[in-house]
């Protein structure tokens, strides 16, 4: 498996705080079946504004030596949406967003409970410049959540979604899960990936995810969302169908 939302490098955002904790992570996942990590530290989110990149780089480096490979650790970072999405990806790599494993595909969050009112604008723009929009947890979005139309219209502007695993085991409330079954019937679920942040508050639980997966949805489900969605998400920003 390919975990394509995953906090592990430390002491940068709210994820692990040290090397210990980032390497016990890590190997966490690898043990459940996860072979790549996009490491998506937070970027231009209060108090965690993660613009260096040659920093995060380095991070990402070391951590990689520390665990031989098993999982291979590759670039990406989570960017908390505001207008100037556009300017920030303009600047290439003189700017602080990095697409999934240096891809063209960018993971996006909004706020907690609302959707910008600009945003299928913008995300009509990026996909002009030819970024494949991933949109991070939408099932904890609160407005998201109670109005799946507005993520219907933000996928018809070229997003695609990213569902947390552990919302699928009930870890963020009935909330969460109801809208993730809602977006599944919708056909709004292109990808699950773990959001970990540590073993003790958010573990990856992308195994269990997938068995869960396996039995509501099916096996073919199973194998899009876990496999190859997120291996065309991370080979180059390919549009999931």
């Amino acid at each position: 498996m390919i975990d394509i939302h995953f906090h592990c490098l430390p002491g940068i955002d709210d994820g692990p705080g040290n090397w210990d904790d980032a390497v016990a992570l890590c190997k966490a996942a690898a043990d459940e079946g996860t072979t790549t990590i996009v490491a998506t530290p937070h970027v231009l989110r209060e108090p965690w504004l993660n613009e260096d990149r040659a920093e995060r780089d380095r991070l990402l480096v070391r951590l990689n030596a520390l665990l031989g490979g098993k999982p291979a650790i590759v670039p990406g970072c989570e960017y908390f949406f505001a207008a100037e999405v556009l300017d920030l990806w303009d600047r290439g790599s003189e700017g602080p967003l990095v697409g999934l494993n240096r891809g063209s595909a960018l993971l996006i969050e909004f706020p907690s409970y609302a959707v910008p009112i600009n945003a299928e604008f913008l995300f009509h723009e990026l996909s002009v410049m030819n970024v494949q929009v991933v949109i991070a947890h939408p099932e904890r979005n609160g407005e998201l959540a109670h109005n799946p139309e507005r993520l219907e219209a933000l996928c018809a502007k070229g997003a695609v979604t990213q569902i947390t695993a552990g919302s699928l085991l009930g870890e963020f409330g009935r909330a969460a899960l109801a809208a993730a079954e809602e977006f599944h019937r919708r056909g709004l679920v292109h990808t699950i990936a773990s959001d970990a942040h540590s073993l003790s508050r958010r573990p990856p639980r992308m195994a269990a995810a997938r068995r869960w997966v396996e039995k509501r949805w099916g096996s073919a489900k199973a194998i899009e969302l876990f496999e190859s969605n997120v291996e065309a998400v991370t080979r180059a920003g390919i549009v999931v169908p």
